[in-house]
């Protein structure tokens, strides 16, 4: 104050800051007027909403954020991105809850899909189902990245409060998180729906002591069940209604058990299965599972963990057996086979680092065969030998209808007409499916043969990456 009154600086600084007031008010009325005037430009150049039926612009909106572009990582597939475009269309994509029936909740500080900021991702995801109304749910939360360990047990804690309280919509579920996590999932008292689930612990070798159980409040009984790095003692389920199970990294006593407890099964898939975790025994007979058709066993080191598998199982009516990247204990293979009811028409078998003799004498009990595939990888093939070791033998393969090798391999090119030279084998469609970009250590005179084979209507075909016919791209060159 001078003299009483404020001094002249601060009466003009007071009646700027008037004019600044007055001005804000001023602003927000022409932010007001503009807004209405933008809805009104929609309308008039808007193509979509005003020219088509709500449903109809409703199932352009899902044919643009479908469920699996949503778990694409790319914030643009989702609808969020056509809440954003304007109001009309916010209010479509809102009131469509198909759009919102899928969801991809992960933490990563540096990621490509953490597509808010995690304070306010609880509300987010919140919205998100409460705009699903009451379709079933897919949802994958995934904690696998960097950096969420910083949220302590807070943001995506909050998160997973939320997923429980939407358990009675559960229909598909994919959770990839550190173990000591999983007792946080238990849902709500309403029943649920789950059919497909998928439980991964990213972090195997840390976290030892810290173990929880996916344990819901209403047990769920899926059919189609995923485990990667988690031990069946932490999965409490409904096992009676498995009908496809994966998985990864768990001990062999551990599959064993997962068949005895599951009889309904069609399809299982073994993966780098390590030796008896000492949970639970083997049994003395053999386990039947008369609906199993398909079986994969992949990646697995040790040739006792797949003996110990095959000597405790049978599977009558086997029609598909992926064998990839294992050994072969013959005596346990032929012996499994043994118990199959000629039924095998499939038979996919990597062969890179095995005995080639040990294939050829485990083909030999696989009579009611019509598909085999040979996974090669980039090893050297000699020759075919354990292919037609004895090729006027009908009994040898008598219903192989169609071979295939896959791989990067220096191929035996000119054993290959020998494959058709039994009458019985005429008729045998044959594909060499290569990664390399030309057709590897052949002459011309062997080219020539292998189009003279063409011609005469035989099923020969030498393929790149699935899509080059080589043989014709060597024969017009």
């Amino acid at each position: 104050m001078f003299h009483g009154k404020p001094c002249v600086a601060c009466t003009e600084d007071i009646e700027l800051e008037k004019e600044m007031d007055e001005l804000k008010i001023k602003i927000e009325k022409i932010l007001v007027k503009r807004r209405a005037l933008r809805t009104v430009m929609n309308e008039n150049h808007d193509p979509l909403i005003y020219s088509f039926p709500p449903e109809i612009a409703s199932h352009i909106f899902m044919q643009y954020a479908t469920p699996s572009a949503l778990f694409d990582r790319d914030n643009r597939s989702t609808p969020l991105y056509l809440g954003a475009v304007c109001r009309k269309w916010r209010q479509l994509a809102w009131a469509t809850p198909r759009l919102w029936s899928s969801l991809l909740v992960g933490f990563r500080l540096r990621g490509r899909y953490n597509c808010s900021n995690e304070s306010d991702l609880p509300q987010l995801v919140a919205e998100w189902l409460d705009r699903s109304a009451s379709l079933p749910l897919t949802i994958r939360l995934d904690l696998s990245g960097q950096g969420f360990e910083d949220h302590g047990d807070g943001v995506y804690c909050d998160v997973i409060n939320i997923l429980n309280k939407h358990s009675g919509k559960w229909y598909d579920l994919h959770f990839n998180l550190p173990m000591r996590h999983l007792h946080r999932l238990h849902g709500s008292l309403q029943e649920n729906i789950l059919r497909r689930l998928l439980l991964c612990y990213h972090r195997p070798f840390f976290e030892p002591s810290h173990f929880s159980t996916f344990s819901m409040i209403h047990k769920p009984s899926p059919t189609d069940l995923t485990l990667v790095a988690v031990g069946l003692p932490y999965v409490d389920i409904i096992w009676n209604n498995l009908t496809m199970a994966s998985v990864d990294e768990i001990g062999d006593d551990e599959c064993v058990e997962l068949l005895r407890r599951a009889p309904l099964l069609e399809n299982l898939s073994l993966r780098g299965i390590r030796a008896s975790s000492g949970l639970f025994p083997f049994p003395i007979t053999r386990i039947i599972r008369p609906h199993l058709h398909s079986l994969e066993l992949s990646r697995i080191s040790r040739d006792d963990v797949v003996a110990a598998i095959l000597d405790s199982v049978c599977f009558p009516s086997l029609e598909q057996w992926i064998h990839d990247d294992s050994p072969l204990p013959l005596d346990s293979m032929i012996s499994f086979l043994g118990y199959l009811s000629s039924c095998l028409k499939i038979f996919k078998i990597s062969i890179g680092n095995v005995d080639h003799h040990q294939v050829n004498r485990l083909l030999w009990n696989l009579s009611s065969l019509e598909f085999l595939e040979l996974r090669i990888g980039d090893q050297l093939l000699q020759d075919l030998d354990f292919l037609y070791g004895f090729p006027e033998s009908p009994l040898f393969l008598p219903h192989l209808q169609s071979l295939e090798f896959i791989g990067e391999f220096s191929f035996p090119w000119e054993s290959l007409p020998q494959l058709f030279a039994p009458s019985h084998r005429r008729s045998l469609r044959v594909k060499v499916n290569t990664r390399l970009g030309r057709l590897d250590n052949i002459t011309e005179e062997t080219v020539k043969r292998l189009q003279e084979l063409v011609d005469k209507g035989f099923d020969l075909k030498l393929v790149r990456d699935g899509r080059i016919d080589l043989l014709q791209e060597e024969n017009h060159s």
